[in-house]
C-alpha cells in the first residue's frame, strides 16, 4: 500500500519514486541557484520599470502643464496622487499574493499600469489625467511592485540580502535613465505621443511577470508554513463561541492581522510614515528650490538624476552588509538619521556643485530602505508574511507622501522662503532612524515581545 501511495505521489509531482536526489537537486537549482540570479535580474528591470515612471514625476509635470492650463497645486497633486496609490495600494495585492502568487500579480499590474498611461494620452481634462495616471496607473505600479520585490527572497537563503540589494538597485537605475529618455521622447513625439510609448514600454512588467515562476520547493511543499501555528495564535484569541472563534480566525489569517501584535513591526509602520513624509518632501521641491539658486532648469533637474545614481550605487552595498549581525536594524536606523541630517543641510547650498553633492549624499543614504526592510521585516515576523508586511508599510508610507509634500508647500507659501521646508523633511527623517534605534533597544531586552505582553 506505501509502495501505491508513492507511486501516486510521483506522477502528482513527476518523479520517480526514490526522489531523495532529484529533490536535493530541485532545491539547488531554484534556491541560491542559477536561475534564482535570472529573478533578480527580472526583478531589477521590474523596479527599473515602475520607478523610472514613479519618480519622474517632475518631468510629467511639465508634459500636464503644457497639456492642460491649471493651477500648479492641481497638477502636482496628480503626481502626489500617482505616488499615493503605486504605495498605498500594496495590502490588497499582499493578501491576494498568498493565493494567486506574483507572477500573476505582476500580469495584472503590468496590463492596468501600462493601461493608465496609455489613456492618459487621450486625457480631455485633469480630473481624467487624475483617474488614468493618478488612480489606474498607480494602482498597477503598486500592485506590480510588492510583487518583483516580495518573489527574490523567496529564491535565496545564503545571498539573500545581496540578492535584494542587487534587484532594488533598479529603483536607482530607472530614476537615473528615465526623464533625459522622457525629455527626448517629447522632443520627438510630443507629450501624448510620449504617454502612448511609455504605456507601451511599461507593458514589459507582464513580460517579467511571465518569468516569475515560484520556485520548485514552494510548489511542492505548498503553504502550510505560511501562517503562525493555530495554537500559537489560539492563546490571543477569546473564550467565545465556535463560529465567533472561527470567523475572527478566518479574518486574521486572510488579511495577517495579527502581525500588528509585534512591537517591532508596530515601529516600523511609524517609521516608514515619518520616513516617506521627509523623502517626498526632497524629491519634490529640490529642483524648484536649485532654479532659486539661479541654476537653470535643465541644470537643476540634474539634482534628481545625481539622486538616482548614488541610489542606485548604494544599494547593492546595503544589501551586501545587511548581512552583518544586526546589521539591517541598525545600519537603516543610522542611515535614515545621517539622511534627515543631509537634508537640513540642503538650504546652506548655494552653489551647482555643492547641491548635487548633497543630492548624491540623499540619494545613497536614502538608499537603505530597498535592501534592509524585507531582511528586517523577515527577521521580525517571517519571509511567508513578507508581502502582506511590506503592503502593510507601503500604506503608512503613503500617507506621509501624501501629507509630506503638500505641508512643506504650505510652509513655502506662508514664510516665502525654502528653508523650514527641508528642515520640517531632515527632522522628519532623522525622527524615522531614531525611532529604528529604539527597535533595537526593545528586541535586545525582549526579541520575541508582543503587544499583549505590554498591554
Amino acid at each position: 500500500m506505501a509502495a501505491v501511495d508513492c507511486c501516486k505521489r510521483s506522477k502528482i509531482y513527476g518523479s520517480k519514486p526514490t526522489n531523495h536526489v532529484t529533490n536535493r537537486s530541485r532545491k539547488r537549482d531554484d534556491v541560491d541557484g542559477v536561475y534564482a540570479w535570472i529573478i533578480v535580474l527580472i526583478s531589477l528591470l521590474g523596479h527599473l520599470l515602475i520607478f523610472g515612471v514613479i519618480y519622474s514625476s517632475g518631468v510629467f509635470y511639465d508634459i500636464f502643464s503644457e497639456m492642460f492650463v491649471e493651477a500648479s497645486s492641481i497638477i502636482s497633486l496628480i503626481a502626489i496622487l500617482s505616488t499615493t496609490f503605486t504605495f498605498g495600494f500594496c495590502p490588497i495585492p499582499g493578501v491576494l499574493m498568498n493565493k494567486y502568487g506574483q507572477r500573476m500579480i505582476t500580469v495584472i499590474g503590468g496590463v492596468l499600469a501600462a493601461t493608465g498611461l496609455i489613456l492618459s494620452a487621450f486625457a480631455t481634462n485633469t480630473y481624467y489625467l487624475a483617474a488614468t495616471f493618478g488612480i489606474i496607473a498607480g494602482v498597477g505600479f503598486g500592485t506590480a511592485f510588492l510583487a518583483v520585490l516580495s518573489i527574490v527572497p523567496l529564491y535565496f537563503n545564503k545571498y539573500r540580502s545581496l540578492a535584494i540589494g542587487v534587484a532594488v538597485s533598479g529603483v536607482g537605475l530607472g530614476t537615473f535613465i528615465y526623464p533625459p529618455i522622457i525629455r527626448s521622447l517629447v522632443h520627438s513625439f510630443g507629450n501624448r505621443g510620449t504617454l502612448l510609448i511609455t504605456g507601451g514600454v511599461t507593458l514589459n512588467l507582464c513580460v517579467c511577470g511571465a518569468l516569475m515562476r515560484p520556485p520548485r520547493r514552494q510548489r511542492i511543499s505548498g503553504s502550510e508554513d505560511q501562517y503562525p501555528e493555530k495554537g500559537d495564535r489560539a492563546k490571543s484569541e477569546p473564550s467565545t463561541s465556535p463560529l465567533h472563534s472561527r470567523s475572527r480566525y478566518q479574518c486574521l489569517s486572510l488579511l495577517n492581522l495579527y502581525m500588528f501584535k509585534d512591537v517591532g513591526f508596530l515601529v516600523l509602520c511609524v517609521n516608514s510614515f515619518f520616513a516617506s513624509f521627509g523623502l517626498n518632501i526632497v524629491y519634490v521641491h529640490l529642483v524648484a528650490y536649485s532654479v532659486t539658486k539661479d541654476i537653470n532648469k535643465d541644470a537643476a533637474a540634474m539634482a534628481i538624476s545625481a539622486v538616482g545614481i548614488a541610489n542606485f550605487v548604494a544599494r547593492p552595498l546595503f544589501g551586501l552588509f545587511g548581512n552583518l549581525r544586526r546589521g539591517p536594524v541598525m545600519l537603516y536606523a543610522l542611515s535614515y538619521s545621517l539622511c534627515g541630517l543631509v537634508v537640513v543641510c540642503i538650504p546652506l547650498m548655494e552653489h551647482f556643485i555643492s547641491i548635487m553633492i548633497t543630492s548624491a549624499a540623499f540619494g545613497f543614504l536614502s538608499a537603505s530602505a530597498g535592501p534592509l526592510l524585507p531582511l528586517i521585516i523577515t527577521d521580525f515576523l517571517s519571509v511567508e508574511l513578507l508581502p502582506s508586511a511590506f503592503g502593510y508599510l507601503m500604506t503608512c508610507g503613503s500617507i506621509g507622501s501624501l501629507l509630506g509634500p503638500p505641508s512643506a508647500g504650505l510652509l513655502l507659501d506662508v514664510l516665502q522662503r525654502y528653508p523650514p521646508s527641508f528642515y520640517l523633511g531632515g527632522a522628519t527623517l532623522w525622527l524615522s532612524g531614531m525611532i529604528m534605534f529604539l527597535t533595537c533597544f526593545i528586541r535586545q531586552r525582549s526579541p520575541d515581545v508582543v503587544l499583549d505582553e505590554i498591554i
